[in-house]
């Protein structure tokens, strides 16, 4: 090697070394004490041995030549790169807050920008892992920095629904970053040190935390316990999920019969409508192996999304749950109904909704809340979808809920009923004290009101019933079959086998305008 190359690579091992290093050991220890990892030791968490490839880590922050006295910017803060998940090639990048406290400097957001536009432009997946107190205030060149932030914005949105995202927040995440992270399709925060804000006075002492944001704001998907525990939960999250959106997800072997009856099927209803039952029973009584990755498992709880397996196949579930406000679907479930089914259609993921719902909720409160236009959205989302969908009703269908949830004239490829399937316009209970409260009144005042109030309700209830409808193939509430409920994962495996290689053509167009 010649004299004039010696000085060039010895140069760049000093680089890098100085880049492995990041703030220090001072400033390692601390992030330590902490209870969290650098951003280097979440990458080799997160990637397969010897699997990363670092980029950029030459960059340091430019307005170090103004200021003769400023501690080391190794990477500018920001630690990016190519790496491989189980054997899948991804993306990351990592802020560093062992430099600066990771604030986000003008190179460190054009390099997360730059990934995020090569990742959209190789159709890999990215992850982000975000341990930041925000903007950095630059001596020179600030505005360059906020120009960054747009691009980074701007190449989050243009490749949503191409790539899968799937972000982090191990720290802070505050300002212009918290865009970022909400941006993404699923997002992950710690529990104990994951803070997510965008600015402003906070008044309440959960603000910003991972609890706040499953249970308040709805913009957490999962909640970790540790740095490690956040980076297993992206890995799970990452094998329901295809490379890109031209792509499907790899389906699974498993010892699973694909038409396994399941009897306790028969025992997790309750005789008694009035008398709620956990719809999580029934998810796991039919899905593989019993396992099933929910989503927003606190936010909304009367509604429950995740992703689960059927003979191998991967399957996002919606499904209203019975023991949580009754099943209704008001703002808050409709919201999370919505980006999870948009999600799903994105990645060629089939959906599966499992409906009990009593419809939505009526009243002056859900009015002012936009009950109306939350439901609009998805109405117009499960209209667009062009993946496989398959609807199973175990016991309520009404009103609009029933739309909502998939009947058949909304496009469902398979429509399944129990036998204790109700399809109706609204619940029989609300018709029966809507027109007959006079017969009730003077039952009430003659002690009978049970035995009245049931006259009327039960032959209503069975002309409900998906069992008496007569002419029920070619009426507004159709389904393609009434099954026994220990055959429901047969019917739902067999529907997917014969979906495989779907095409749903719709309505050429720029884009289409969804409800506010």
């Amino acid at each position: 090697m010649g004299e004039w190359m010696d000085g060039y690579i010895a140069r760049m091992e000093a680089l890098d070394e100085e880049a492995l290093r990041g703030g220090g050991q001072e400033r390692v220890d601390v992030q330590h004490g902490l209870g969290k990892l650098t951003a280097r030791e979440r990458i080799d968490k997160l990637a397969d041995p010897g699997s990363f490839k670092e980029f950029g880590s030459n960059v340091r922050d430019p307005s170090a030549r103004f200021r003769p006295t400023q501690k080391p910017s190794p990477c500018d803060g920001v630690v990016i790169g190519m790496a491989e998940v189980d054997g899948r090639k991804i993306m990351v990048y990592a802020i560093d807050f062992t430099v600066m406290s990771g604030t986000i400097g003008d190179q460190g957001v054009w390099k997360i920008a730059e990934l995020v536009k090569m990742a959209g432009q190789e159709q890999l997946p990215i992850f982000g892992i975000i341990d930041s107190a925000g903007s950095r205030i630059c001596f020179k060149n600030g505005s360059a920095g906020l120009n960054g932030i747009g691009q980074l914005i701007r190449n989050y949105c243009l490749y949503s629904g191409i790539i899968p995202q799937i972000t982090m927040i191990l720290g802070p995440c505050t300002g212009p970053m918290a865009q970022i992270a909400t941006l993404s399709d699923i997002l992950i925060m710690n529990a104990e040190t994951g803070f997510l804000w965008l600015g402003g006075k906070i008044e309440s002492e959960d603000a910003g935390t991972a609890e706040f944001h499953m249970t308040k704001s709805g913009q957490c998907d999962l909640i970790a316990e540790t740095d490690e525990h956040a980076i297993e939960l992206a890995k799970q999250a990452f094998s329901f999920i295809p490379q890109n959106c031209w792509e499907k997800p790899t389906i699974v072997p498993t010892d699973d019969q694909p038409d396994r009856r399941e009897e306790e099927l028969l025992n997790v209803m309750p005789n008694d409508p009035k008398f709620t039952y956990d719809m999580h029973e029934i998810i796991e009584l039919i899905v593989d192996d019993g396992e099933f990755f929910e989503l927003k498992a606190d936010f909304a709880p009367n509604f429950i999304i995740g992703f689960a397996r059927f003979d191998g196949i991967v399957t996002g579930i919606a499904a209203s749950n019975p023991d949580e406000l009754s099943g209704v679907m008001e703002p808050d479930s409709s919201d999370k109904y919505d980006k999870f089914m948009m999600f799903l259609d994105c990645f060629n993921i089939p959906l599966l909704t499992l409906s009990d719902t009593t419809a939505y909720p009526p009243g002056d409160k859900w009015e002012r809340m936009g009950v109306i236009r939350h439901g609009a959205k998805n109405l117009h989302g499960y209209s667009n979808l062009t993946n496989t969908k398959i609807t199973v009703v175990l016991r309520r269908s009404y009103g609009g809920s029933n739309i909502t949830m998939g009947c058949a004239k909304m496009g469902p490829d398979f429509v399944f009923g129990w036998p204790t399937t109700e399809f109706a316009p609204t619940g029989p209970d609300s018709i029966v004290q809507a027109i007959f409260h006079k017969e009730l009144d003077v039952a009430k005042e003659k002690g009978n009101y049970d035995e009245v109030y049931n006259a009327y309700l039960i032959p209503l209830k069975e002309s409900f019933s998906v069992l008496n409808m007569s002419k029920v193939y070619t009426t507004f509430y159709t389904v393609h079959a009434v099954i026994d409920p220990r055959d429901t994962r047969a019917n739902i495996v067999r529907s997917l086998h014969a979906s495989l290689n779907k095409k749903e053509p719709t309505p050429q167009r720029k884009r289409y305008i969804k409800p506010a």
